[in-house]
């Protein structure tokens, strides 16, 4: 179940994601605010559904992406792949493993990804029903934040692993 639980919040967010488009396609407008400046002001336009086909895509694609880098790495001769220590950890007696922690945090980030899009592509769909065409921006960036700090705590913690070579 633990190795399985990003590819189900990835998949639920895709599906939370089309339900999402659903939902709001009837109240959307033809002309849809795309593109907010840092106050939650609308300073970029798109059509309805280049908009909702846009955000499927991207939803959609970004998931596919990092779920499917990890595994491209794994195919990746050592000298193209690097990390910290790689003569220790990429070794033929821990490679397989080593890729397999790969595959494992490039599935993690594809789920956190995910929800962060669909939390970001809801603010954005409210703010078009909404009479002031306004972002939620104080949401958007507490989600903004939370999703960095998150990112770029996992990949500091994940990468310390590498620094160190175990002593035997």
């Amino acid at each position: 179940m633990k190795r399985k639980l990003p590819w189900i919040i990835v998949v639920s967010a895709l599906a939370g994601a089309i339900v999402q488009a659903v939902m709001f396609w009837p109240q959307l407008p033809e002309k849809v605010a795309s593109h907010f400046d840092a106050g939650g002001q609308a300073d970029g336009w798109m059509t309805k559904t280049s908009f909702v086909v846009l955000t499927l895509m991207l939803q959609l694609g970004i998931a596919v992406m990092f779920l499917g880098l990890g595994r491209i790495i794994g195919a990746l001769p050592n000298s193209l792949i690097n990390i910290p220590n790689k003569e220790y950890w990429l070794a033929e007696e821990r490679r397989s493993e080593t890729l397999d922690e790969t595959i494992w945090m490039m599935d993690w980030i594809a789920a956190g990804t995910s929800v962060f899009l669909l939390v970001i592509f809801y603010l954005t769909f409210d703010a078009n029903v909404g009479e002031e065409k306004e972002l939620n921006s104080t949401a958007t960036w507490i989600v903004a934040v939370a999703f960095s700090v998150g990112l770029i705590g996992f990949c500091i913690v994940r990468t310390l692993k590498y620094v160190r070579v175990p002593e035997h």
